[in-house]
């Protein structure tokens, strides 16, 4: 393993004498916050609203500067643009909303158009954590919930009463059968699913372009992600006696934090954990043996770019309940750049960097931590009940020298003690739901 260069250490003080009066804590992208606008309507909060034929509905926008855009920003009902700030749904069917201003796009409202003699089935949740108690909803069109009235199948099967809840993960069918006028009607199939909470691990590499040897734990993270699909991995990097162009500025208040060693490679378990020996030995079952076990909490993740503003949404749900010093971190990488990579390995026949000199020219990095959209060690997580949603939205401007194509998120609850209890990761523009 090589250590810091003598001026490498100069350097370091030079750079806490210039950064030394900023906050250690606040993410980077930070001065760059850009507008989010939130769209609402006069017909409810529900994630379906159900509505009669010929009902208006009025619309507000506001923004995350605490202005009102309503008259401003243009509404789009199934993707075509409305005037004014109120529709009128006059056809039977499903609609969704949305507004635009500039380069912000909203959040998006669903609405069901019954007739009089139709009912609506709702799903409070429609995918649910196993054992999570799932409420079906029967509406009028005048929005009164005849649920009790009316007879649920899932799969096929009645069920007693309007509620349902799994132990196991499968996808279901729910229609309900329901009496107007002494004729028995039923609703369309709806679907659901449930799903058992697997737990992400996350490794994380300490690393740069100058350390030849950093490809041994190069190598260890591609293993362990040919293993499990259960890791989040992201490469930490620093400038050493070359510089480095994905360095992250923060890492030094990372090894602090995490009593990281100045002599890299350096691999962390869980934020807490050292996984790499003082040899560079990798204990591959220390990781594969909790990769994918069932636990409590699972993260989803949703990002957008338009034009050069991401915005990410971030939730968690907990099966019994956040914990009192939980905290949500929100990291961005990036892939696929290029720089030349010290090879310390070239002359071992067992290395798969074998014969590919030193440095590797045009060497391809990916997962590099570029910016950290929350705080850097968390955003705090109010405390939630049992299976409530927890969402925060971040946005960011992306910088020019961001490939933009080449973004992907890691997003960790960590404990009060930093350690990570689970993760997600996604590529930009996935949706990647619980699981």
């Amino acid at each position: 393993m090589r250590t810091y260069p003598y001026f490498k250490i100069l350097f370091l003080f030079a750079f806490i004498a210039i950064v030394g009066c900023s906050k250690k804590e606040d993410p980077l992208g930070a001065p760059t916050e850009t507008l989010a606008i939130t769209l609402a309507s006069d017909a409810g909060t529900n994630a379906t609203e159900v509505l009669s034929v010929n009902e208006q509905v009025n619309f507000i926008i506001s923004g995350s500067d605490g202005a009102d855009y309503t008259s401003n920003a243009k509404l789009y009902v199934n993707d075509a643009e409305i005037l004014g700030s109120s529709y009128t749904f006059s056809e039977v069917g499903t609609f969704v909303v949305k507004a635009i201003y500039g380069t912000a796009t909203s959040n998006v409202l669903n609405f069901e158009v019954i007739a009089e003699s139709q009912r609506a089935l709702t799903i409070d949740v429609t995918r649910a954590m196993n054992n999570q108690t799932i409420t079906f909803g029967l509406l009028d069109s005048d929005g009164n919930n005849t649920a009790a009235d009316a007879t649920f199948y899932v799969n096929g099967a009645p069920i007693s009463g309007f509620t349902y809840s799994s132990s196991t993960e499968a996808a279901f069918e729910v229609y309900a059968e329901y009496i107007v006028n002494g004729e028995t009607l039923t609703t369309s199939l709806k679907n659901f699913t449930v799903y058992i909470p697997k737990r992400n691990v996350v490794l994380e590499d300490y690393t740069g372009v100058w350390c030849g040897f950093c490809l041994k734990a190069l190598v260890a993270m591609d293993s362990i992600q040919s293993l499990t699909d259960h890791v989040s991995v992201l490469a930490i990097h620093e400038s050493g006696s070359v510089v480095d162009i994905m360095n992250f500025s923060q890492v030094n208040d990372l090894q602090a934090r995490f009593n990281v060693p100045d002599a890299f490679p350096q691999t962390e378990l869980n934020r807490t954990t050292p996984w790499n020996s003082p040899t560079l030995i990798y204990d591959y079952d220390l990781v594969t043996s909790m990769a994918g076990l069932e636990t409590d909490l699972s993260i989803a993740i949703n990002s957008r770019v338009v034009g050069s503003t991401l915005t990410v949404d971030a939730k968690v749900v907990y099966k019994n309940g956040s914990e009192t010093g939980d905290k949500l971190v929100v990291y961005l990488l990036e892939s696929g750049i290029i720089q030349d990579q010290a090879n310390y390995f070239t002359k071992n026949p067992k290395s798969p960097y074998f014969g590919k000199g030193d440095p590797i020219k045009d060497f391809v990095h990916n997962d590099a931590l570029r910016n950290s959209l929350s705080g850097l060690f968390g955003d705090n997580i109010p405390q939630t009940t049992a299976y409530e949603e927890y969402k925060k939205t971040y946005t960011f401007a992306i910088p020019a020298e961001y490939n933009a194509a080449n973004l992907s998120f890691v997003v960790m609850v960590v404990k009060a003690d930093d350690t990570a209890k689970n993760s997600q990761h996604a590529v930009i523009g996935e949706n990647k739901t619980y699981y």
